[in-house]
């Protein structure tokens, strides 16, 4: 299924849209759809707010202009969601930039080079890294990670493609916030692995309460191993001892 995605970086394009377009159940995406796109198909759709939010869709192909864009149908849930997200947001700042419409690569999902990547980051906007680091690929959430802006950071959780792999770095990293640790341990699917659990008990930023519930994660070896102060922080070793002789 083809992806699609529009980007505003002001409400007041957003607000246009929905008056114009999104209320009445469609939108025409400046887009070039291939070839082989039509009438019927379905395609995906995520609108993506100046704030970074987005609302991910379906939709039904109307009308097809080669080499411009697609009309999509949009049904009455989609469009209740879009209104939400239209109601939350604040003024428009100076000088945001216009909205932008692409066909997403669902192969490469946009991701460039670590390089192109690391040099091109620190021009973006702010509410263009947030939409990043929740929706980017791997280069992009590493990036975010390691934006001096630490507001970004949290917003790397919220990216459905983030891997266990990149979740047991971020718990293992002496750098990390404090309350990033704390919101990886909020999550019950990553803190239901060991190895997560282990690398938030062996962090030593990690808060001291949410250090020693990890405990409960780790495996029986881990937790023996921490007991006898073998990479732990004195406060994990102390409760580990109090697990292993309890």
């Amino acid at each position: 299924m083809e992806q699609y995605r529009v980007t505003y970086a002001r409400r007041d394009e957003l607000q246009r849209d929905f008056e114009t377009q999104i209320a009445r159940g469609g939108l025409y995406v400046l887009a070039p759809p291939p070839a082989e796109l039509s009438y019927g198909a379905r395609c995906g759709l995520e609108i993506v707010a100046p704030d970074g939010r987005a609302v991910a869709l379906e939709g039904e192909v109307l009308a097809v202009t080669p080499g411009q864009g697609i009309a999509l149908a949009i049904d009455a849930v989609a469009v209740d969601a879009v209104r939400a997200l239209l109601a939350g947001l604040g003024p428009d700042g100076a000088g945001a930039a216009a909205s932008r419409h692409e066909r997403v690569d669902g192969r490469a999902a946009r991701e460039a080079p670590a390089a192109d990547a690391a040099l091109s980051w620190d021009s973006l906007p702010t509410v263009e890294k947030m939409r990043l680091a929740q929706h980017g690929g791997r280069d992009e959430r590493a990036a975010a990670l390691r934006d001096r802006n630490r507001a970004l950071h949290p917003h790397v959780l919220k990216n459905p493609r983030m891997s266990l792999e990149e979740v047991v770095a971020l718990a293992r990293n002496p750098q990390a916030a404090p309350e990033l640790l704390k919101l990886v341990a909020e999550r019950p699917e990553w803190m239901g692995r060991a190895t997560v659990a282990e690398a938030l008990a062996r962090n030593p930023k990690t808060p001291n309460d949410v250090g020693v519930k990890a405990l409960a994660g780790c495996s029986a070896e881990a937790v023996r191993q921490m007991a006898k102060g073998v990479g732990a922080p004195p406060h994990i070793t102390a409760a580990a001892r109090k697990r292993v002789l309890g």
